[in-house]
């Protein structure tokens, strides 16, 4: 791979397979929360969005991205629904948007663990 070659491009040229989002009004629609509740958060977190969003479907696609993520020093950030109004979903530095909203179930719970499908 071209070392100029940006490493959001070299994300998607190694992790061709993963159901990367691709329509940027929806990874600006997923880099954000209510945090616009607060005046105060809603000009600290104006105009910070991903790079690039994707839809894990297992935990083998969570753990390819989250390795070639660090290899590549790109910054990822995990969201779920998007339903917090603290900006926890917003990312702060680009990169990587990791929409697990399809994480809805577990398959297990027993104490403070639980396995998702």
């Amino acid at each position: 791979m071209n070392a100029a070659t940006h490493p959001i491009e070299q994300l998607h040229a190694e992790l061709s397979d993963l159901d990367w989002v691709t329509d940027e009004s929806r990874i600006a629609r997923l880099s954000q929360d209510f945090n616009w509740y607060s005046p105060v958060l809603k000009r600290q977190l104006e105009g910070k969005r991903a790079a690039a969003a994707v839809r894990p479907r297992n935990e083998d696609e969570i753990r390819r991205l989250v390795s070639v993520c660090a290899r590549l020093r790109v910054p990822i950030t995990v969201r779920g629904s998007g339903t917090g109004n603290y900006g926890q979903c917003v990312p702060l530095h680009g990169g990587v948007l990791l929409d697990m909203s399809g994480y809805n179930a577990f398959l297990w719970a027993l104490g403070g663990l639980l396995q998702v499908p």
